[in-house]
Formats: C-alpha cells, sequence, structure tokens
C-alpha cells in the first residue's frame, strides 16, 4: 500500500472515530461482543442509525462481527467486537502529509 492510500485510511478511521456515537459503539464491544439490538438499547437509537455507524465502522476495520447461530430459536445472530486499534501520529505522520501535499 502506498502512501497515499495509508493517508486515505488514515482520515477515515479519524472521521469515523470523530463521532461519539461510533466511539460508544466502538467502547460497548470492546467490554464484550454485542448484537444490533442489544446496542440499540444501550444507546437508544434507532436500527437504521445503528446500522449505518456499523457500516462505516466495519469498512474502516474498526469493527468486525461473528455469526451466531441459535439453535434453540433457529436464527442467527452477528456479535459486534471491536478490532484492536492502534493509532499513532507523530511528527513523521505529520511530515508525510505535507510532503504529500507539495507533489
Amino acid at each position: 500500500m502506498n502512501q497515499e492510500n495509508n493517508l486515505d485510511n488514515l482520515v477515515k478511521i479519524l472521521k469515523a472515530l470523530a463521532n461519539p456515537t461510533r466511539l460508544k459503539i466502538l467502547a460497548l464491544c470492546t467490554e464484550k461482543p454485542m448484537t444490533s439490538k442489544e446496542l440499540r438499547e444501550k444507546l437508544k437509537i434507532s436500527k437504521p442509525l445503528l446500522i449505518a455507524h456499523l457500516k462505516i465502522l466495519i469498512k474502516t476495520g474498526l469493527l468486525q462481527y461473528e455469526i451466531e447461530i441459535d439453535q434453540t430459536k433457529g436464527i442467527l445472530r452477528k456479535k459486534y467486537k471491536t478490532t484492536q486499534i492502534n493509532i499513532c501520529i507523530n511528527n513523521q505522520t505529520l511530515k508525510t502529509i505535507t510532503q504529500q501535499n507539495k507533489q
């Protein structure tokens, strides 16, 4: 992956983290894997709004899910969990950004 793609990915991640609801989702899913129903109940938001936030978090790689089968009820559930997040913005990162803007 080239530096421009790295910068684009960093910007997407930072935008995803800039939303308080998405931060709450990540925090909740760090404690334990949660279903969308559990997240909606904790956050008190609508299903469409939650799905929009989940899509952004999954697309940026900050959240993942596992599919769980409930044999007794015959249903599938997605359990969302936070991925390992390590973000570092140091002087070298900033220098790289300014160098890219000069090109």
